[in-house]
């Protein structure tokens, strides 16, 4: 009997005469799995292996030490566990009703039924004995899985300490790293950036997982050319490997390989499968990255020679936290997500991503597959209108409560050239905008005194449409962002906020204060 069946079936314990047949007979015809014990340690054996429910006649428990056994089994069962038990007695209505069988009813629930039992009586209440037990059961499963989402999150936040701490101990490190001039190297600086990038990947990597999972992101799918996809993510990615040692092959075709896809998703498709490999290969090592059209489907693989995949991980190598269980202590980490959040972005398109390796030590290859859009060719690119390298002087204000954001962003944008001023209140906020009529205003969103939506509307009420205002806020969805707009901002920028991301914006936003763009006054700095 499987173990199941053995929970849901209905042991009996009537040692007189031919009671226990019956009922097995009568409770079986209804539907009710049976089990007839010969005497009390058999039952009790039996309530070990699993039981829906127990009927009894009194006979059963006349000796005392019989309901003493009794007892001490349901005493060892778990919390959430009282099995029924259903008495069959022969004694006087009243007499019965007032007798406690020792310690059995302090442990479970008893239902006692008069001799001559009614068979419909009997199967009823064994039906709802075994309803009840099997309430039991379904809080006993969400109890479980209360205690499983407990130790995931554990495991999770330990596993999120050790990822951010390796970041966050190497730009402590390169920050103290100063000379006798109290300036910085271009080597410590670039590592700097590098790991605040890594820090960046890996909080939108959480977001977006969380979103995907929740069904929050929707695909801007469009014709896109996965040869250009490819190319992107390599710029970004070749730093990264130069750093690791690791060395990077693309093999595109010559004619394009289009795909039905969101192309900002299909770069990060491709960057965190990429990354992995990377990340797992050690120094020496080849990642081979081919491109090629298979039927109605793109196919992306990424061989690498690196560390491998255990056969048993095959199966699991795409589930939330899966590289998680080895993470701490080894060099190469990894909070498990990428992978996850690789899967679940491919099979919102329709694709699939599949991962193969003949073992540790033995390289592994990721192959993810896309489908083909429905065109013949990609329509003809508008030509690239290559910004200036500078945008032009502009008067900017920041409203941003963080002392130290604050001062960093009006520091670079000052050395770029531009007039800058800055404060930490929106109330102060709105006042220095409407004073400075600036060409943008750069506007934190959770700011003391009042938040950053309402100095953009206070703004607008006053000086209109004279002043490009940007939302820069920790909060990125798009429903922060359709906040940001509805409020007055001209655009939204999360943190953290990069300055050619700055100065893209300001290239895109003429200067609306003419006086100022006219006389080319740059006020005070």
């Amino acid at each position: 009997m499987t173990a199941p069946r053995a929970a849901e079936r209905v042991l009996i314990l009537a040692p007189i005469g031919r009671d226990a047949e019956l009922m097995s007979t009568y409770l079986e015809r209804g539907g009710i799995a049976c089990r007839i014990c010969d005497d009390m340690p058999m039952l009790c054996d039996e309530v070990r292996n699993g039981a829906g429910a127990l009927v009894l006649t009194d006979e059963a428990l006349a000796q005392p030490k019989s309901t003493t056994a009794l007892a001490e089994r349901l005493h060892e069962q778990p919390p959430w566990s009282e099995i029924p038990i259903i008495i069959l007695t022969g004694l006087p209505s009243f007499e019965a009703k007032n007798r406690t069988f020792g310690d059995l009813g302090k442990r479970t629930n008893m239902t006692l039924i008069d001799r001559p039992v009614r068979i419909a009586s009997l199967v009823s209440a064994a039906q709802s004995a075994l309803r009840a037990r099997q309430r039991q059961y379904e809080i006993r499963d969400l109890m479980q899985k209360l205690e499983d989402r407990v130790h995931e999150r554990d495991r999770f936040l330990a596993i999120l300490g050790h990822e951010l701490r390796n970041p966050l101990g190497a730009i402590l490190l390169a920050s103290q790293m100063t000379g006798d001039d109290g300036r910085l190297d271009p080597e410590h600086a670039e590592l700097i950036e590098r790991q605040a990038r890594h820090l960046t990947r890996l909080v939108n990597d959480l977001l977006d997982l969380s979103r995907v999972v929740s069904g929050k992101i929707v695909l801007k799918r469009q014709p896109v050319d996965l040869r250009q996809t490819l190319n992107q993510t390599m710029q970004m990615i070749l730093p990264h490997a130069k750093v690791h040692k690791v060395s990077l092959d693309v093999r595109s075709p010559a004619l394009p390989v289009i795909a039905d896809a969101d192309p900002l998703r299909a770069e990060q498709i491709v960057s965190n499968i990429l990354t992995n490999a990377v990340k797992y290969t050690p120094e020496g090592g080849h990642v081979i990255v081919a491109l090629e059209r298979e039927g109605d489907r793109a196919a992306i693989r990424v061989a690498d020679d690196g560390v491998g995949i255990a056969p048993e991980r095959i199966g699991t190598i795409f589930e939330l936290f899966a590289q998680a269980e080895n993470a701490i202590g080894r060099a190469q980490g990894g909070m498990g997500i990428g992978l996850a959040l690789v899967r679940n972005l491919v099979e919102l398109h329709g694709g699939s991503v599949t991962a193969r390796s003949d073992g540790l030590g033995k390289g592994s290859e990721f192959v993810v597959t896309l489908p083909i859009a429905d065109v013949e060719a990609m329509p003809e690119a508008a030509p690239e209108t290559r910004q200036p390298e500078h945008a032009g002087v502009r008067r900017i204000v920041i409203v941003e409560d963080n002392p130290d954001v604050r001062e960093l962003l009006r520091l670079k944008l000052r050395r770029l050239g531009h007039s800058v001023d800055a404060v930490s209140d929106g109330n102060d906020g709105v006042q220095k905008i409407v004073d400075a009529k600036p060409d943008m205003a750069l506007i934190d969103i959770g700011l003391p005194g009042i938040d950053g939506y309402q100095v953009a509307r206070q703004v607008r009420m006053r000086i209109g449409d004279g002043v490009v205002l940007v939302a820069v806020s920790g909060f990125g969805q798009p429903e922060d962002k359709r906040k940001a707009i509805e409020a007055g901002f001209d655009d939204h920028l999360t943190k953290p906020a990069d300055v050619n991301d700055i100065e893209n914006l300001l290239a895109r936003f003429p200067p609306r204060n003419s006086a100022f763009r006219m006389t080319g006054v740059t006020g005070p700095s």
